[in-house]
């Protein structure tokens, strides 16, 4: 019994960080170099870019704006900085420039995935087709958020929408 319990823990574990939401994949597609801080501005832009109203009131359920704003100032405070990323940053916290490049490249790289994560979403939806012949774009302000009538789970498998879905990202 323990073995079956320690092999299905690896299988979970190693599916990514957001394996059990909904488009946790796309996280797979993160910089896998590159400093901390450039790793961490992706990761959270993307899930920034998921939790926007492109990204629907599901997606909004699941993802939230993760913009760290101690990171996004013109002048953070090293010392703030340093007590609230010393055990998640594996970098040399004596070196000022080091602390300072990866705040840069937080900076840098946020809204690239941002804006990654929320064409994708976006994307994968308007190659669906709702149940009205619409298909699934994103509201604009003053427009109805969600209409269940419109939608079915199945709609996220239909090849009449703008494109080919081929469930490539599922």
């Amino acid at each position: 019994m323990k073995k079956i319990l320690i092999i299905t823990l690896l299988f979970i574990t190693a599916c990514g960080p957001y394996w059990y939401k909904p488009y946790g994949k796309i996280f797979k597609q993160a910089p896998k170099d590159g400093t901390v801080g450039y790793r961490m501005g992706w990761i959270h832009g993307c899930e920034s870019g998921l939790a926007t109203q492109f990204g629907s009131a599901f997606m909004m359920t699941f993802y939230k704006w993760k913009k760290d704003p101690d990171l996004s100032i013109t002048k953070p405070d090293l010392n703030l900085v340093r007590k609230k990323y010393q055990n998640k940053w594996n970098i040399n916290w004596n070196d000022e420039s080091e602390i300072k490049k990866n705040i840069r490249h937080y900076q840098k790289i946020f809204w690239i995935g941002h804006i990654f994560c929320r064409h994708s979403i976006v994307g994968t939806y308007q190659l669906a087709k709702s149940a009205h012949g619409g298909n699934f774009d994103p509201p604009l302000p003053g427009e109805q958020r969600y209409n269940p009538s419109s939608h079915s789970l199945g709609n996220i498998y239909s090849f009449h929408g703008r494109g080919n879905a081929n469930l490539t990202y599922w």
